[in-house]
């Protein structure tokens, strides 16, 4: 039998610098709305629900818009043109 070489590749990369500004912060969520981006996995749209209806009972949150996208795709335009009249979005992942 034939030996042949073990050939690692190290996938890393040098860190990307990106000069970009931070949002301001909100003063406060009372008469906000927010918004979901669900990613459909599974529990992602009920663990986002589950934080936006926490955010309304103690913080005065308003409305709460959902929008959902393909689990590896971007969102289609109308879903970030929804999103995009919040005040705030909650984007995540949950499985």
């Amino acid at each position: 039998m034939t030996e042949r070489p073990i050939v690692l590749y190290d996938p890393t990369a040098e860190p990307r610098i990106v000069s970009t500004t931070l949002a301001p912060r909100l003063a406060s969520l009372a008469g906000k709305r927010v918004g979901i981006l669900d990613n459909s996995k599974a529990n992602a749209g009920t663990l986002m629900l589950a934080v936006a209806g926490r955010l309304r009972e103690r913080y005065g949150v308003t409305d709460i818009v959902k929008r959902e996208k393909p689990v590896a795709g971007p969102p289609k335009p109308e879903v970030l043109d929804a999103l995009s009249q919040c005040d705030f979005v909650l984007v995540g992942s949950a499985d």
